[in-house]
């Protein structure tokens, strides 16, 4: 009984081959080396083993699906707006509104709404009273935060708006912050945004959030002092 050739050869992955590749270019390798080194052969041996480990692991770590998808989501977590979202629990009942992390990341574009936008705020628009750095208590809910971001006028999706400031249409005109909420008074991690005249700045208390140190380098004893990344996007503060 005759077969094709087709039927009895199995398909080669991008892996696949490199190996082989590798393992064909062996042999005139290991006779080069015969002719022209001193070493053992167990040395020999092993310098060809060694090889062909490493040729196994360029091919796993840059000819495989899994590995191309999670450099493309690296490089997307490293060069889209802040995207965050993976570190926080989030909690779609929270009722204390104004922007928990669910409503942040649900919402999140990439023009950089919630305060978020990586375009250097080189104005400090009039009426605008606080910093980033600088510690706030909410005047209605009595949490306390950091501010790590703010927007000269709310910058969000218009049915976030409606849905969060309801009645207070001036909300809207005037800066709102992104703050990091302080977990010792939180049950949840979050992130809120907020206008302007619901936060007041405390002095000489630090805040405990997990995403401290992606903003902030230390506390002064007076307010945080922002990473140098964060500096160049509000370089006035």
């Amino acid at each position: 009984m005759f077969y094709s050739l087709s039927r009895l050869t199995m398909p080669l992955s991008g892996r696949d081959a490199v190996v082989l590749c590798v393992l064909v270019c062996c042999v005139p390798l290991q006779h080069w080396l015969t002719q022209h080194s001193s070493v053992t052969p167990d040395e020999r041996s092993a310098e060809v083993y060694r090889l062909v480990e490493y040729a196994r692991f360029v091919a796993q770590k840059w000819l495989s699906t899994a590995s191309w998808k999670d450099w493309l989501l690296s490089v997307q977590l490293k060069y889209t707006t802040n995207d965050y979202s993976h570190w926080y629990n989030l909690d779609d009942d929270d009722p204390e509104g104004e922007c928990p992390a669910v409503e942040v990341w649900n919402y999140l574009f990439p023009d950089g709404a919630f305060g978020m936008s990586p375009k250097p705020r080189n104005v400090r628009p009039e009426g605008m009273k606080w910093r980033i750095g600088q510690v706030v208590r909410h005047k209605i809910w009595g949490y306390k935060a950091v501010i790590f971001g703010w927007d000269p006028k709310t910058k969000a999706p218009e049915e976030w708006i409606q849905k969060m400031h309801r009645e207070n249409t001036h909300w809207r005109e005037q800066p709102n912050y992104a703050l990091l909420v302080d977990t010792d008074q939180k049950d949840i991690v979050q992130i809120t945004y907020v206008p302007q005249e619901n936060i007041s700045p405390v002095t000489n208390q630090e805040v405990h959030h997990p995403g401290l140190s992606r903003y902030f380098d230390y506390f002064d004893g007076a307010q945080y002092i922002p990473r140098p990344w964060l500096r160049a996007v509000y370089p006035r503060d």
